[in-house]
């Protein structure tokens, strides 16, 4: 009897000081220090961190660049450039949660994050049609936008998005299942934060060499920066349970009846968002420009930037030509 009690006791304390080590560590997010490129948007959520790039030969044009689950907008480095040469006024964020953004104690819903969008729009007086671009998570994000204001976008672009997941068996289903279990995915989420997006060594890298790409070095650093702050796991977690990433298909089949121009890029080895969805929603949006890249991972936006980069300028300049 006296040892089962002991036995409580050592497990209760292995698993208790850890959690408690790592919770004091955290900081708290309103000290989030504004990176000197870059603004804050005071929401009605928090401030909310943006950059616009400004072209040296505008077309009158906006892009808007939407990021995924967990990888901040630092994803689009490499592939600005080559949107603002030709002409588009480029515009990228980090959602709330993630980033420089702040961390509200909100549920991070599907109509949290297109009135996030929305509110961002007018808060910086963009009234013209924009050209929307949706990696993983932001897919969804852009396709419920363009499905909520049809009137407001120009097209859709989308890389490598979530959405048809539950055709699939993905390893991403079952992590995500598993953090769905609350106690479970809060430990988790404090003592390991890492495996919140997937861990270095889970995920496999594309490994074509592109000199625009962003190291794994910079984009550790910058989620370790992010993690430092409480409210991003948090966040991550409100989004697990209240934004169904897997089976988006009925708002895919409406974008379709509504007739916009959309493109999509994807990685034919991709192991998160498995490109079996391509033909999904070529079937859903009939008319949809594709191109797929061999042996392309889930992380080719930042990885393989110029090809994904020249993939959506040419895109946006041919749907530009009809507004």
């Amino acid at each position: 009897m006296n040892f089962f009690i002991v036995f409580l006791i050592s497990f209760f304390l292995i698993l208790f000081i850890p959690y408690l080590y790592c919770y004091l560590k955290l900081k708290n997010p309103k000290n989030i220090i504004k990176p000197l490129h870059g603004n804050f948007a005071k929401l009605k959520n928090g401030n909310l961190f943006y950059k616009e790039h400004k072209s040296e030969n505008p077309i009158g044009q906006t892009v808007v660049l939407v990021h995924g689950f967990s990888t901040p907008s630092i994803v689009w480095k490499g592939i600005i450039p080559f949107l603002t040469s030709n002409g588009f006024h480029v515009l990228a964020y980090d959602h709330y949660g993630r980033g420089y953004s702040a961390r509200p104690r909100v549920d991070y819903t599907k109509d949290f994050y297109i009135s996030t969008l929305a509110e961002l729009l007018k808060h910086l007086n963009i009234e013209t049609k924009v050209h929307l671009v949706g990696y993983s998570m932001g897919g969804p994000i852009v396709g419920y936008f363009a499905e909520k204001f049809p009137s407001k976008v120009a097209s859709i672009n989308l890389i490598a998005p979530a959405g048809y997941m539950g055709e699939t068996n993905t390893s991403s289903r079952l992590i995500f299942k598993i953090l769905s279990l609350r106690y479970i995915s809060h430990y988790i989420s404090i003592v390991f934060p890492s495996l919140m997006y997937g861990g270095n060594s889970s995920i496999k890298l594309s490994s074509n060499y592109d000199s625009n790409h962003i190291s794994q070095e910079e984009l550790n650093f910058i989620y370790k920066e992010q993690m430092k702050y409480e409210g991003f796991t948090r966040a991550l977690l409100s989004t697990v349970k209240n934004f169904n990433l897997f089976d988006t298909k009925e708002m895919y089949q409406e974008l379709g009846k509504l007739n916009l121009k959309v493109s999509v890029i994807w990685g034919t080895a991709d192991e998160i968002v498995p490109i079996n969805g391509l033909n999904s929603l070529k079937r859903d949006i009939p008319n949809i420009n594709f191109k797929t890249i061999d042996d392309g991972y889930h992380d080719i936006t930042y990885v393989l930037p110029t090809i994904v980069g020249n993939f959506l300028k040419d895109q946006l300049v041919k749907f530009s030509l009809n507004e």
